[in-house]
Parts: structure tokens; sequence; C-alpha cells
């Protein structure tokens, strides 16, 4: 249903409407309907949208972080590199076409409103 009934909606919610959605993007839902609540009937709030920093979980053996500082590409299995290159050339294709379809946008986004930038890297 999201896909279908509910993703049109959300650029217009946002003042976007003139905008597509973001190329590559995620979003957590939080389920907001009680137990038992039949499939067709769930009602889902957006927790919140990435589409500034969407990582290829893939790549995740790269990610550096207290228990292994000096992680880095070459800790990514092979296998798991084949994927995150299929993502990164469906990614590469789709902005592709969007590019040779001549999409312009309307302009930068006005993020005057915006008042909490949350991060969660480990910032000194």
């Amino acid at each position: 249903n999201f896909l279908e009934r509910d993703l049109p909606k959300v650029m217009p919610a946002l003042g976007l409407g003139d905008e597509p959605v973001p190329l590559w993007w995620t979003t957590d839902f939080i389920l907001a309907s009680p137990v038992g609540t039949p499939s067709e009937d769930e009602k889902w709030i957006v927790g919140e949208f990435n589409c500034s920093c969407v990582g290829i979980s893939k790549c995740l053996a790269a990610y550096c972080q207290d228990a292994t500082p000096n992680a880095c590409y070459t800790d990514i299995s092979a296998e798991d590199l084949v994927e995150a290159d299929r993502y990164g050339s469906i990614m590469g294709q789709k902005a592709l076409g969007i590019l040779s379809k001549g999409f312009t946008s309307s302009g930068p986004v006005d993020v005057s409103d915006i008042t909490c930038v949350c991060a969660f890297w480990p910032f000194q």
C-alpha cells in the first residue's frame, strides 16, 4: 500500500510537490495500529527519512568503529562487494535516466525552518 497509495503523497506533504522522490532513500516505519489489526487496515508512521547519508548494508564491514578502528574497503567480502556494486550500478542507471530526460530542479530546498539536525556520528 505504501508504494502505490502513500508514496505519491510524501513530497507534497513536505512542501516539495514539484520535486521527485529522492533517488536513494530509506525510512523507519513505526506501527501505530493496535495488535491484531488486519494488515490491510494497519496504520504506519514514518519515524524518519534519510536521503543524505544512506548506507549500503553490504559495506558495513568497512565501517570504522571502536571495535574495528582500522576497518576498510578490503574487509568487505567478495560476495558483498558484488552486491554493493550491483546496488551502485542500479542507482547510477536510474540517475542517468533522470538526467537524460532533462530533469531540472525547481531550485534549492528552503531549509530555514529546520530547528534540529540529529547526528549519530561520534563527533569530538
